[in-house]
Formats: structure tokens, sequence, C-alpha cells
């Protein structure tokens, strides 16, 4: 295996492992109920998905940029669940997973400032996206040339803590201008992103350890209720772009 398969079958694992991970053991009751959870998690975007289309055409940047996401999110999980079937698109699918983590990186950095002052929300975005490229670039440096899925773990989880912590206080910020937050609608899209990125990080991190196989079910758990959210926060938006 050379470099760059060596690089992607690190991708495929992953992909699997986030979207739907078969036990190699011989499946009894609870396993069986965990691929039930792994199946809803992944189908469970189709429903913001399909809601946040039908605003599209009235909806202003941040909602058609949170379609792409989840359209792009949508894909990745499609060609996923193909692998399984044909092996022979599985690089395919460590490419597009590969670029989904950089668009869901940015986005999310983009999205986590928007509540912020715009000198303050500037040079969080140019400063910190400065440095998730340079974080990005060492991470596929490790991924594609190196093979050490151990420190290319540990950046993914640096990235998710940075954005938890930006996130945090932007919801917060959220709370303190608004008396009406619960029927805000990008509090509640927020608050998903927030959920995802804070419960997610550490799992991540733990991605190759011995554990995994006992907690990556709480992955797809806190996946489903962020796709939740999402739903109410879509569902609250007007039909306007003045939200």
């Amino acid at each position: 295996m050379n470099l760059t398969q060596r690089g992607l079958s690190f991708y495929k694992t992953l992909g699997r492992r986030r979207r739907r991970r078969i036990p190699n053991r011989l499946l009894n009751n609870f396993e069986y109920y965990r691929v039930s959870i792994q199946e809803i998690s992944s189908f469970s975007i189709l429903v913001p998905l399909a809601i946040a289309g039908t605003k599209l055409r009235t909806g202003d940047l941040k909602l058609r940029l949170f379609f792409l996401f989840l359209l792009f999110g949508a894909v990745v999980d499609g060609i996923g669940f193909a692998s399984y079937k044909a092996n022979e698109i599985w690089k395919i699918h460590g490419y597009l997973l590969a670029f989904y983590l950089v668009y869901e990186a940015f986005f999310f950095l983009w999205i986590a400032s928007f509540n912020f002052e715009l000198g303050i929300r500037t040079r969080i975005r140019n400063s910190i996206g400065v440095v998730f490229i340079l974080l990005f670039l060492t991470k596929f440096y490790f991924d594609f040339f190196e093979g050490n899925i151990l420190y290319s773990s540990i950046i993914q989880m640096f990235i998710l803590i940075v954005i938890s912590f930006i996130l945090g206080f932007s919801l917060l910020r959220m709370a303190e201008q608004r008396d009406d937050i619960l029927s805000y609608p990008w509090f509640w899209i927020l608050a998903g992103i927030f959920l995802y990125s804070f419960g997610t990080f550490f799992i991540d991190a733990l991605l190759y350890s011995q554990i995994i196989d006992r907690i990556w079910y709480t992955r797809n758990i806190i996946n489903i209720i962020q796709y939740g959210f999402f739903v109410v926060g879509l569902l609250l938006l007007p039909r306007s772009p003045r939200a």
C-alpha cells in the first residue's frame, strides 16, 4: 500500500465508523439495536435537508450555506453506504469525506462568529481561519503521507474544541441580546452545531482506541438530537430572509 492509499484507507475507515460500522463479532440484540441507531443517524439528515430546501428560494446567505452543508453531508453519507456495496468507490468516499471535514470546519467557524460585532467577527474568521488551514494541511500530511492517525485525530479534536468555544460565546451573546431566544431560528441551529461539536470531539479523538466500540453509538445519538434541533430552527424560519 503506497502513501496515498494508506491515507485514503484512513478516510475509508473513518467513513465506516462515522456512517455504518458493522461489528466483527456475531450480532446479538444489542449490536442489532446499535446498527439500527447508526442507520437512523445517517438518514435523519434528510429531514432538515428537505425542510431547508423548501425555504431556499427566499433564504439568506446563512440558510443557503447551511443547506449546502446538509446537502454535502447527505451526499457523503450516501456514497458511504454505496461503498459497502461496491468496494471500488471507497476512494471517492475518502476524498469527499476529507473535503467535507474542511467545509464543515469553515462553515461552523463562519456561522459561529456571525453573532459578533463586525470587527471582532472579521478578526475571528481571519485569524482562526488561517490556523485551520495550517491544521488541515498538517492533518492531511499525517493522513496521506505519514499514515499517522493518532496525530490526525488530535488535530480534528482540537478543531472541534475551538469551534465549540466560539459557539459557546456566540450562544451566550445571543441570550443577552434576545428575550425571545427560544423562538429565534438560528439559536436552535447554532445550539445543534454546538451540541455536535462539544459532544463528539472526545469520541473522534478515541477513534482508534480500544473502547471506541463501546461508546461509538453515543455519537449517533448526538447526531440525531442535532438534526432535531435543526428541524426546530428551520420550522421557525419565516418565508423571508429577515431572520
